[in-house]
């Protein structure tokens, strides 16, 4: 369980770095604060929450862009 907190952890303070002002970072911080230990359920869905916004689609999209057509031709 601790190597889920401390990829939670991780991944909170570089989201936190990256937009101290979302609303997120209040409501985790506030969630952690209770004192009570939250769920490793919990720990995932919320580093997978930070992950998206800190790497929306749109900007996965473009390491896709740079590949080209013969890359996708397995892709029906």
């Amino acid at each position: 369980m601790s190597s889920l907190f401390k990829e939670f952890s991780d991944t909170y303070a570089e989201f936190k770095r990256q937009f101290p002002k979302h609303p997120l970072v209040e409501e985790l911080r506030s969630r952690i604060s209770r004192g009570k230990f939250p769920s490793d359920e919990w720990l995932r869905s919320r580093t997978k929450v930070m992950r998206d916004l800190m790497a929306p689609v749109w900007g996965r999209s473009q390491s896709t862009e740079s590949q080209s057509p013969s890359d996708y031709s397995d892709v029906a």
